[in-house]
């Protein structure tokens, strides 16, 4: 590839430039109708022709450069370090969702001025341009297609139309253009404009810390309780006034949120419930729970808090979420079910059981006909089960064992913990001296000869197997799937196992493991059920496969399912909600769900969500994994 003569004329990348921006600038100058010339000559592929990101080495030798200098210029690019379903821009990594690449458009002005299209106008909600204060050219005025990047040049259609030759339309709403003032320049890593964020009452402060994505995911969320108060005709207005609410919202800060949350979100408030978060329920769940760099919405939780305190005051505020001087002045001293197991980090099923148990004293006060206040001092201990909590380091000392097995031993879902701790990551100790004792079990404890017929376990822990084996040979110990001969010592590092014996129950293990997901684990990993999991099967979502007479997972088909459905149930679990809390959230954003065909088959019903919905439910995709990983 290097060495293919360059093209007769070979510009090099503005500041700033989108790169295929920048590939159709060469085509134009060089004479050719569209870049597909380009494409062929450096060899791309279909696919690679068509993808945002163009590959920098195949298009670094028609330039007379190296892939790096390319890179050192500005363009972007994919590499293994992009997340998926994210587009590198301007070394930002934006959610594919938030930008329009394949479609751009551009601002007149700036092209005729500049040279070249920005990419700026790669980013979804870059509707208009902050500096000539006119609205971005999107589609052809003649053919009413929108934008490709095949075209003859900057200002030209693909069908031929002169785009230069029509005026863009001018904007006057101030709150908007310093909104795109502030994305434009959070993606070129400049100074925010301060002075005219000061004019309009923009946080200065608070918005300092917004990432960009975090700001475009704000401007999303907002669109979408747009479309379920007043439905827009077409994407183009769903994005344009979530763009033009978000301003108002975010300008005369925090007077114009709480104008927004009383005009849009009051009248639909459940005042069937006491609390401020369940009253507005769906705004609270989409935009404070989970998401990405949650912190740096703190901020508005606040102001959403301030409203509730302050203007609403038709509901509870947990006392956690006040400020001192609000606090001092509150006489709300009581929280839900919900925020209580929240607090106390286990699930609210667990919580009741606590609380019905008297592990947990508690004062439940009956606010109204539908809920009870739970009124728990500052000071309460909370106990469990006797004993002592153990990180995992400090477990693994106990058992002798390595700490990363034993951490692959409990990702795995192999651990039984019939104690509960807090926090639940923890080990308890009783938990600990059972696995011991189960895996000592009868074992006399005498004087081996350890030679080339034995191996220990200590021995076993240190071989070259992945570690996802050794954690499932643990399990066969336990189980007594494989029997030790002795021990030489009280810790499981002492059981002595005949050598033949053992490197042929790992070589079993791997072929098992291989390609190969239990049962148990894939439940774990895709938090559902044996029934769900069966639906997905008998339903061929998910493929199975024998081993030794043992039915398995085939692992490539749960990844590709786990990448693109998550469970109501693992939602629930990720939001502290019940599944029918998760249900109807779901039901109130407009987000389709996913029942498992056939689940009439079983007891229970099994809901999934696609994962580029998680938004909606205010889950950042990249906080979360969506596969299922097997430990090395």
């Amino acid at each position: 590839m290097m060495d293919k003569q360059p093209l007769a004329i070979t510009p090099s990348p503005a500041k700033g430039e989108a790169l295929q921006g920048f590939i159709l600038r060469t085509s134009a100058l060089n004479g050719y109708s569209s870049p597909s010339k380009i494409f062929a000559y450096a060899e791309m592929s279909d696919n690679e022709a068509r993808s945002a990101r163009p590959p920098l080495d195949k298009l670094a030798p028609l330039y007379g450069r190296t892939t790096e200098s390319l890179i050192e210029a500005g363009l972007d690019y994919l590499d293994e370090t992009t997340p998926a379903k994210h587009l590198p821009v301007m070394r930002h990594a934006i959610p594919y969702m938030y930008t329009r690449s394949k479609n751009a458009g551009f601002c007149l002005q700036c092209v005729q001025e500049k040279g070249f299209i920005e990419s700026f106008h790669e980013l979804k909600y870059a509707l208009a341009c902050p500096h000539h204060h006119c609205k971005t050219i999107l589609s052809c005025p003649s053919c009413s297609s929108p934008l490709n990047w095949h075209r003859r040049n900057l200002t030209t259609c693909s069908c031929g139309e002169d785009l230069s030759a029509h005026m863009p339309q001018n904007i006057e709403h101030p709150a908007m253009l310093v909104l795109l003032g502030i994305l434009h320049a959070k993606l070129m890593k400049q100074p925010l404009p301060h002075d005219e964020m000061r004019a309009l009452g923009f946080s200065i402060d608070a918005i300092e810390q917004l990432s960009i994505q975090t700001l475009l995911s704000i401007i999303y969320r907002f669109g979408l309780f747009n479309q379920k108060q007043q439905p827009a005709s077409n994407e183009y207005e769903v994005d344009w006034q979530a763009l033009q609410t978000t301003a108002e919202v975010l300008s005369d800060w925090p007077n114009k949120f709480h104008d927004y949350l009383e005009a849009v979100h009051a009248p639909t408030a459940n005042l069937n419930l006491s609390g401020l978060r369940g009253q507005f329920n769906s705004f609270y769940e989409s935009f404070f729970k989970n998401i990405d760099q949650s912190s740096h919405l703190q901020f508005m939780r606040d102001a959403f808090v301030q409203f509730g305190h302050q203007r609403w005051r038709q509901a509870s505020v947990h006392p956690k979420l006040l400020s001192e001087a609000a606090l001092n002045e509150s006489k709300t001293h009581g929280m839900g079910i919900y925020e209580f197991s929240k607090m106390i980090g286990v699930q609210p099923a667990t919580a009741r059981k606590l609380i019905a148990k008297g592990l947990v004293q508690v004062t439940s006060t009956e606010l109204n006909q539908t809920r009870k206040l739970i009124e728990l001092s500052p000071q309460q201990q909370f106990t469990f089960a006797e004993g002592k909590r153990l990180s995992l380091k400090t477990a693994a000392q106990r058992l002798d064992l390595p700490v990363e097995i034993l951490r692959v031993y409990r990702a795995r879902g192999y651990c039984q913990a019939k104690y509960l701790t807090l926090p639940i990551e923890l080990f308890h100790e009783k938990d600990v001296e059972v696995l011991q004792q189960d895996l000592m079990g009868d074992c006399q404890l005498q004087k081996v000869f350890v030679d080339k017929r034995h191996i220990t376990m200590a021995q076993i822990m240190r071989m070259k197997v992945n570690a996802d084996v050794k954690a499932t040979f643990i399990v066969d110990v336990r189980n007594r799937a494989i029997t030790p001969l002795g021990t030489l010592s009280e810790m499981p590092s002492g059981l002595v196992f005949d050598k033949f014996t053992t490197k042929r129950h790992l070589e079993q293990i791997k072929q098992r493991l291989n390609g190969g997901v239990s049962f148990e684990a894939a439940i774990e990993s895709l938090q559902t059920n044996r029934a769900g999991l069966l639906a997905l099967v008998n339903t061929k979502a998910l493929q199975y496969q024998f081993f030794n007479s043992e039915m398995t997972l085939v692992e490539n088909t749960l990844l590709s399912f786990s990448d693109q459905y998550i469970s109501c149930q693992e939602v629930a679990n990720l939001k502290s909600l019940t599944v029918r809390s998760v249900i109807n959230l779901c039901q109130d954003l407009g987000i389709h769900l996913y029942k498992t065909p056939q689940a009439d088959l079983f007891k229970n019903e099994v809901n999934w969500i696609e994962r580029s919905d998680l938004v909606l439910l205010g889950i950042d995709q990249f906080c979360i994994s969506g596969l299922f990983e097997i430990a090395a």
